[in-house]
């Protein structure tokens, strides 16, 4: 998610969201995965070729760059193919519902394409491959294990969103009393949403160059909004259990309202505006307080210095952002495959790629040595939030983020309630659809 999709404006006309999963959602019908359960028969270690499918942007690069030092050790060359998000999307159709057999690795989308992959992906059971302690000590394993059992994704890293705001503004002896004065509490990073719209209120000053927040109006930019709102509501859009949408709840009433009223805390035009968008505004000065994913801590703290500081995501659970590792039932070289995402979870390369990208590392043992503690200073803040990480919880994530953004320009634009978007998007745009398709 540190990198951007071609962005349109929502407020422009129906939009196609460009999220990861969009083109997987019309191959819903495929079976479920074959899940391999016994040890993979191997003579001798693995060699060979391993080809990997990932999508372009600084996670990839350092897979890329760093996995010269597997090949030194393990004599398996590696290829990775760096694709724009298009050719990502159909690649993976290609691989993991029509059986290609090009790629030995294929990454597929963390928080949005794993109910698909859990689902529907013809992938193989990693566990044979990394040994059971090895995904035993992945955070979150969990969440990408198929009800039979089998582990069918490993993540590269976690990111997830994060409360930036300026440190200098709430630092201001004048900016606390005056906070406290209106609203009974100090002036602190919020907890909750309602938290959050007080201190964007308390700071809109747009007589003087500043605003309470940013939020961008893009279409896949403005979803991701209301998921960091559904999810902090520990709600989502479909009931995993059922198979049921779940978009007309109160939780989702409330998502439409928050972003509302954000919008209007935001500068004039931030319906053409993406969250990267928000990061010059940030460093320009012109916001007091945004969200946005952890890779904006990196790229404007070092330029911000002590103006910035960054808090956990308000709200019970966050956005759950990965790549995660798949095998492919037809991969031409699955053993070699397999020792290379065993590589990829090894503390060389978790260490290396958590300097160069600011990523959270995804072993429990790596979040808890000191080595990682020492080239990450936060950790222990951003460790924290590891455990309230969500995902998608629909196999057609393209088409439901391009629904959620349009009821989202309707709200905005007066044109219906929230109450009345909830139900449209419900009853009226996906009516008759399950969340588990």
């Amino acid at each position: 998610m540190s990198h951007s999709p071609v962005a349109r404006p929502v407020f422009a006309g129906s939009a196609a969201l460009a999220l990861s999963i969009g083109l997987l959602a019309g191959c819903s019908t495929t079976t479920q995965p074959s899940a391999q359960t016994t040890t993979p028969a191997v003579a001798s270690a693995p060699s060979g070729n391993v080809r990997v499918l990932a999508v372009e942007g600084p996670e990839t690069d350092a897979l890329a760059t760093e996995a010269a030092a597997f090949t030194k050790s393990s004599g398996i060359t590696v290829k990775v193919d760096k694709v724009a998000r298009d050719v990502w999307g159909q690649r993976k159709v290609a691989e993991l519902a029509q059986d290609a057999g090009t790629y030995d690795v294929v990454f597929v989308g963390g928080g949005d394409d794993a109910v698909w992959t859990l689902n529907h992906a013809h992938v193989k059971d990693l566990t044979p491959y990394l040994g059971a302690e090895t995904v035993g000590d992945i955070v979150n394993h969990d969440l990408f294990t198929t009800k039979a059992g089998a582990f069918v994704g490993a993540p590269q890293y976690y990111n997830f969103p994060v409360t930036l705001y300026r440190a200098d503004l709430f630092k201001d002896p004048a900016e606390q009393a005056a906070f406290k004065a209106k609203y009974g509490r100090d002036l602190a990073a919020p907890k909750t949403f309602d938290e959050l719209v007080d201190v964007a209120t308390f700071f809109n000053r747009p007589d003087k160059g500043i605003y309470g927040t940013c939020l961008g109006g893009v279409d896949w930019s403005v979803f991701l909004d209301n998921t960091y709102f559904t999810y902090g509501q520990d709600a989502n859009y479909g009931d995993l259990a059922t198979g049921e949408l779940t978009l007309n709840t109160p939780q989702q009433v409330k998502s439409l309202d928050y972003i509302k009223q954000l919008t209007g805390l935001s500068a004039p035009g931030w319906e053409a505006r993406s969250f990267f968008d928000c990061d010059n505004q940030m460093k320009a000065g012109k916001v007091a307080i945004y969200q946005n994913w952890l890779y904006a801590w990196g790229t404007l703290g070092t330029e911000m210095g002590d103006k910035l500081a960054i808090a956990p995501p308000a709200g019970a659970k966050t956005h759950l952002g990965a790549m995660l590792a798949t095998i492919p039932e037809k991969a031409p070289n699955p053993d070699a495959a397999g020792a290379f995402i065993k590589w990829m979870l090894g503390d060389e390369f978790q260490l290396a790629e958590a300097k160069q990208t600011g990523n959270l590392p995804v072993m429990q043992s790596q979040q808890s040595g000191a080595e990682f503690a020492a080239a990450m200073p936060d950790l222990d803040m951003l460790k924290s939030v590891a455990s309230r990480l969500t995902y998608l919880h629909t196999t057609w994530s393209g088409e439901l983020s391009t629904g959620v953004a349009e009821a989202i320009a309707k709200v905005n634009a007066g044109e219906m309630s929230a109450q009345e978007a909830a139900a449209w998007l419900q009853d009226v745009k996906f009516a008759g659809r399950k969340a588990i398709e």
